[in-house]
């Protein structure tokens, strides 16, 4: 018996035998012991009889990974019955377990003919919870019915395709996705062709030296006249939105760098590349040189040879240039619609930056230059810019719920100032058109938009937004459409400016606004309440707005600027929902205007086209999705029906599709990615031309500091200052972002 005393004979000390009795000490009970006693324990860990007796080795727990002690037959045999106790009464717990288990039933509907599993709109709180949570000490197996365990895909948090703000149109137009799934299913399967972008090959050659880097960097240069037919278009086009650049300073730079004899700077060659890639697709539609109708996959090696440019660069010494190429490489890829899952994140990083470095404070003006204080104010306003678009765009917060600048607005002036002004020009009134114009009316509303955006996806930081608010905010965002400048109707301002810049400028003003009066009055449309009838007007109103905006712009040939948003989409799919809301029998505004709203959305259509047919990765789904809207109105109105109207748009589609194909067969032999090996171990010249061989370090040129003591290493110094000293350079910018 366990801890009965035993007895044993020893010698005593006048030579004869006695007996002494021994008592051994009683063993510990084990977690298996305690069970079978009904005393409290838990399995996953010692027991607090184990505890307290300094033995967890006895502990059911980790019996089975410790061998028994040796220390004779009579404890090992012990041991090894307790082992084998705790065996059994695991297998009797999991019996219990599979028993319980089995009446819990998942939950189902059925919808046309098939089980699927229920979903819900947004995430709600899962009912599944671990098993060590369900059972509670006071809590019996009973119990385990009020819990249910749901659908894996409920508790996992939502990805790209159901949070981007396009992509919820799939769930609010029912009808969509089975036409454009039957339509592929029917008419495109058969024929060999599958809804699926074209994905990029990705470069993974990094340089492992400054040479090599800048034998890759300077390989991926076009020709000169190409290289400058493609930077005059981004000077005049793009700049006029986003300003990143001093023009005056590039020019003179740009000048210097297609020099014979002497060599290129990476910075500047990553500098030229990210505005190339920027301007390659736009460019094409003016037919205003002879460059060639496409430059294929090159934007996406050019882009993807300034991210690994950046890569390189170290943080510590972060100029003005290293955000300039940020901020042309991530409009790149927005304009050529690459990897757009990550642009939320690419922007978010770029704002993380710049906030390290200090740039959403406003830059003070004993330490920093006119030039410098405005070039910081104009980059700061670009990355804002760009972070809150993309909040609407995917429907998340941005770091600018949190942060707390400063910064003044970018002045209203042109670059009639240079590194060596003193001060800068006297900011213009608001209704003179300048090349700063859009960023000094984008600041005037950003507050406004902010705050939108602040109701909307982070709810923690303000008050629940109620449809009070969200009439509130209509009027405001409206009185800032507005105030917008009638530029395009301003004779002494189209005297001065080409009439298609004015009028970007003011409808990217105006796309801004809009999106967040859309945004605002979503949720408010489908309900059942008669009081939310406004937004159903006011959101058809902003609809048709924006799409009789993008047809204006497309007969002034700028329109594929507008791609750097996705505003044309938006609108085709929110008139299309808010069409489809109505009964036919209705006498609303809406679908009295339905046919004229089909026509309108015809008139479209082209735009959506030229971009996927001229873009090297064009998204199939955007055409589609727009075919299959302005399909499901004309079923709506009742001039197609479905089977119909399935092969219209299928035809429609293929015969796009093939002359994507066709065309992009043809311009290969014109390709120059065809010309152009990007390796690492090779130093390719340029076709117009070539460059003088590397040396053990870069030659000091005018645009570069002579009296630093090692040239050749620097990658990231600032190189705008042909006409000055850079030393000056040097201080005002590095005193900013020293460690």
């Amino acid at each position: 018996m366990v801890g009965a005393a035993e007895k044993s004979i020893v010698p005593n000390s006048t030579g004869g035998i006695s007996e002494r009795r021994n008592r051994r000490k009683r063993l510990q009970l084990s977690c298996g012991e305690c069970r079978q006693k009904k005393l409290s324990c838990d399995r996953k860990l010692p027991c607090q009889r184990c505890m307290r007796s300094g033995w967890p080795e006895q502990c059911s727990f980790e019996a089975k990974t410790r061998p028994p002690p040796a220390s004779n037959d009579q404890s090992s045999q012990q041991q090894a019955r307790r082992n084998s106790e705790e065996i059994r009464d695991l297998q009797a717990e999991i019996v219990l377990l599979k028993g319980l288990l089995s009446k819990v039933q998942p939950q189902y509907e059925v919808e046309n003919g098939a089980d699927a599993f229920r979903t819900t709109d947004r995430a709600e709180p899962s009912q599944a919870v671990f098993l060590s949570e369900t059972f509670k000490d006071d809590q019996g197996p009973a119990d385990i019915t009020k819990f249910e365990l749901s659908d894996p895909r409920e508790r996992s948090p939502h990805g790209y395709y159901s949070q981007h703000a396009l992509l919820h149109f799939f769930r609010e137009i029912p009808q969509l996705f089975p036409f454009i799934k039957e339509n592929a299913d029917e008419h495109l399967k058969p024929l060999g062709v599958h809804l699926k972008k074209e994905k990029p090959v990705r470069n993974d050659c990094k340089p492992s030296s400054p040479f090599q880097e800048k034998g890759i960097l300077e390989g991926l240069l076009p020709c000169k006249d190409d290289a400058d037919f493609l930077v005059s278009f981004y000077l005049d086009h793009f700049e006029q939105l986003h300003r990143i650049i001093h023009v005056p300073t590039f020019k003179r730079e740009y000048g210097t760098f297609w020099a014979p004899g002497r060599a290129r700077h990476p910075t500047m060659t990553a500098l030229v590349l990210s505005m190339l890639s920027l301007s390659a697709f736009a460019s094409v539609s003016l037919g205003e040189t002879s460059t060639p109708s496409t430059y294929g996959a090159m934007p996406v090696q050019w882009t993807s040879a300034c991210d690994e440019w950046l890569r390189q660069q170290s943080s510590k010494n972060r100029k003005l240039v290293h955000y300039q190429i940020s901020c042309l490489t991530y409009l790149a890829k927005r304009m050529n619609m690459i990897r757009k899952k990550s642009w939320w994140k690419e922007t978010g990083a770029l704002m993380q930056n710049a906030i390290t470095d200090g740039l959403h404070r406003d830059p003070s003006p004993t330490i920093d230059t006119p030039y410098m204080r405005e070039m910081k104010r104009r980059i700061w306003a670009v990355i804002r810019e760009l972070d809150l678009q993309n909040a609407f765009d995917f429907g998340l917060p941005t770091l600018l719920h949190n942060v707390d600048s400063n910064v003044s607005a970018p002045s209203n002036i042109d670059d009639d100032f240079d590194e060596a002004s003193k001060e800068l020009p006297i900011s213009k009134p608001s209704n003179t058109y300048t090349s700063a114009s859009y960023q000094f009316h984008s600041a005037r509303s950003s507050e406004l938009r902010l705050e939108v955006s602040r109701r909307l996806y982070s709810p923690g930081l303000s008050a629940a937004l109620t449809y009070e608010h969200v009439l509130q905010y209509t009027h405001a965002l409206t009185q800032e459409i507005h105030s917008l400048p009638p530029w395009a109707n301003d004779e002494e301002t189209t005297d001065t400016k080409p009439p298609s810049l004015c009028n970007l400028t003011y409808a990217f003003l105006q796309f801004q606004l809009q999106q967040c009066i859309l945004t605002i009055h979503r949720p408010c449309l489908q309900r059942d309440d008669s009081k939310y009838w406004l937004s159903e007007t006011v959101s058809y109103q902003i609809s048709r707005d924006i799409l009789l905006m993008n047809s204006k712009l497309a007969g002034l040939g700028v329109q594929r600027l507008t791609l750097l948003r996705e505003d044309l989409l938006l609108a085709s799919l929110s008139i299309t929902r808010l069409t489809l809301l109505q009964s036919k029998s209705s006498s609303s505004i809406i679908m009295a205007n339905s046919t004229s709203t089909v026509e309108l959305l015809e008139q479209c259509l082209p735009l959506m086209e030229d971009k996927y047919l001229h873009c090297f990765y064009g998204e199939p789904w955007c055409v589609l999705t727009m075919y299959a809207a302005t399909m499901l109105l004309k079923i709506h109105v009742g001039s197609e029906t479905w089977q119909t109207a399935k092969a219209v748009c299928a035809q429609r589609f293929l015969d796009l599709h093939y002359r994507r194909i066709g065309r992009q067969q043809t311009t290969q032999h014109q390709d120059p990615a065809n010309q152009i090996d990007v390796s690492i171990n090779q130093h390719f010249p340029n076709t117009a031309y070539q460059s003088a061989p590397s040396a053990m370090s870069f030659p000091a040129s005018e645009w570069m500091d002579s009296n630093y003591p090692d040239v050749s290493i620097i990658i990231g110094m600032d190189c705008f200052g042909l006409d000055m000293e850079l030393d000056n350079t040097w201080e005002t910018w590095g005193s900013t972002f020293q460690d």
